[in-house]
């Protein structure tokens, strides 16, 4: 039974049209996941499903008492809640229910306290206790605050205005998953979590009873916790039934077959051609018709090809130095060093060579930007020495990037300006590409490059910044996060871009995947202290996994 329809919708953006004649089933336990380029439409199709934007045409059908829960990149939340009242807030009768005894409760003891009557609180509290048993409902307390400890939120009583974007997406995340919908919509979860949020996020998904439909740059996530794969692109969506795993399979075989056929129809091309470049006099009616079929496949309209970023650096040649840090010491602020608390960062010593591939690993506040930070030249030191190598040409993606793209009167400079800007022709493969072909590779067609920068979406912005920055040929690339708001085509191409990038790399991620395929070497945050490790992200996991196995397996 589909808890959620679409039926032949269309949805525009200003000029554009994201998709139309669009059909989407959600049925019940559902596990679908949704992945396509930046700005395909797939944040737009997430609030369409919720029932927040309208269709521009056709049908959304609805069953009956569905509770639908979209948790969005930028939760909507009421800043003069408290933490456990902004989760009472979601729908739901367990909720209704405890979110009213808590309330009771609470007027209870103020009646107590004062010494007013509370004859009528205790008839309430009385009747409140029955329904509570009735429904099962004593363990939900103790649920949500095992979620929100979880996600790192454990002060309830603190007033929403007053928790960064973080951690506001951390509490809608909590609030959706307590209240248990029978459809739930996220929207790119993992983005401002760590490593273990996430790894605790995917197995609590995977025993989800509800149907779930997700958004994640996160491609062990979506391997492991989907279904179905629903891939929006060019106006279209097209489903694979399986997991992401499945879904790569099938797409290069359908690859495959698209390039053969594409090479059949060139060769027949290439024939017809050569036989009309013969000069063959068109008097019989099958010259005629033979002639008239070559204008047809000259002039017909052929599928674009998807767009691939594939650049092949062309940096200055880094010498035997790239960076060196010898006993480093760093604290969150000179009054944290003068008020006596513990470093971020101490006693570091480390010297980067040219052919690095280092990743940074370590809870959220550990320090792993402010070491990205100090290689940057944007802090300094509070102890110790930092150096760069002379022949050093270093390129920083931090989390915010997209935002020297600038604002106001800079969000009107036309796309392609902005690649100009940075330069007018790239080497690529041994050619020469000029800034619209470039643009093109990273997935911005035509007619989007002279569209100006403020119609682009987040994840645009973020692409078009990382394109600008890659062109300028630096040898030294720090990565802060680097797969926030990138799509999943997007990521793909910069790992096989860092494959063959002949420089050193420095990566912070929380992206297990991203990590496996971009670094051979690990940082690890622990108390103040870079502990080293040789290998990929899931060979860590596996040494810590045996690790922590050890001692039990030794009584």
């Amino acid at each position: 039974m589909s808890l959620i329809s679409l039926v032949g919708v269309r949805k525009d953006f200003g000029i554009r049209t994201l998709f139309e004649n669009l059909t989407l089933h959600v049925g019940e336990k559902e596990r679908l996941g949704l992945i396509g380029p930046n700005g395909a439409g797939k944040s737009t199709l997430m609030r369409v499903l919720a029932g927040l934007e309208p269709p521009g045409a056709g049908e959304r059908r609805v069953q009956p008492q569905a509770r639908i829960v979209l948790v969005s990149q930028e939760p909507e939340l009421d800043p003069e809640r408290t933490v456990l009242e902004q989760v009472f807030a979601e729908s739901g009768e367990k909720m209704e229910l405890l979110g009213r005894y808590t309330a009771v409760s609470d007027a209870l003891a103020h009646a107590h306290a004062e010494g007013s009557d509370d004859t009528a609180l205790l008839a309430e509290l009385g009747s409140l206790n029955a329904r509570m048993d009735q429904s099962q409902a004593w363990g939900l307390e103790q649920q949500i605050r095992e979620v929100l400890d979880r996600l790192g939120i454990t002060d309830t009583q603190r007033r929403v205005g007053d928790l960064s974007g973080g951690y506001r997406k951390r509490l809608a995340l909590a609030a959706a998953l307590v209240a248990e919908p029978d459809v739930l919509l996220l929207d790119e979860p993992t983005n401002h979590l760590d490593a273990d949020c996430i790894q605790w996020l995917q197995g609590y998904l995977e025993r989800f009873a509800g149907a779930l439909v997700l958004i994640t740059h996160d491609r062990y996530v979506l391997d492991q916790v989907t279904r179905r794969i629903v891939e929006v692109d060019r106006g279209e969506a097209r489903s694979y039934s399986g997991n992401y795993a499945y879904y790569l399979a099938r797409k290069a075989e359908q690859e495959a077959a698209a390039a053969a056929t594409e090479a059949k129809f060139k060769g027949a091309l290439r024939r017809e051609l050569e036989w009309l470049q013969r000069g063959p006099k068109a008097r019989s009616t099958k010259q005629k018709a033979r002639i008239q079929r070559i204008e047809a496949m000259q002039e017909a309209p052929r599928r674009q090809a998807k767009g691939q970023i594939s650049l092949a650096s062309n940096q200055r040649r880094l010498g035997k130095r790239a960076i060196e840090a010898e006993t480093l010491a760093v604290w969150a602020s000179d009054a944290a060093r003068a008020a006596g608390a513990a470093p971020l960062l101490q006693a570091f010593s480390y010297d980067f060579s040219p052919e690095d591939r280092v990743g940074i690993i370590g809870p959220n506040g550990s320090g792993k930007s402010t070491l990205l930070d100090l290689i940057a030249g944007r802090r300094q030191p509070h102890g110790g020495r930092l150096e760069l190598g002379g022949t050093v040409k270093l390129a920083y993606f931090d989390q915010h990037s997209e935002a020297v793209l600038g604002s106001g009167k800079a969000l009107e400079k036309k796309v392609i300006d902005v690649v100009k800007e940075a330069a007018s022709t790239v080497e690529v493969e041994g050619s020469q590409l000029s800034a619209s072909q470039l643009l093109e590779r990273f997935l911005f067609p035509p007619a989007q490059q002279h569209q100006p920068v403020s119609k682009l979406s987040g994840g645009e912005r973020r692409r078009l910044h990382l394109c600008r920055l890659l062109i300028e040929a630096p040898n030294v690339l720090l990565l802060d996060e680097p797969t926030n708001d990138l799509d999943v085509h997007t990521l793909t191409v910069l790992e096989d871009f860092l494959e063959d990038f002949r420089g050193c790399v420095v990566v912070v991620s929380h992206d297990r995947y991203f990590l496996d395929r971009t670094v051979d070497r690990l940082f690890s945050f622990e108390n103040g202290r870079l502990h080293r490790f040789e290998g990929n992200y899931s060979a860590y996991l596996e040494r810590q996994a045996a690790s922590a196995t050890g001692p039990a397996n030794a009584r």
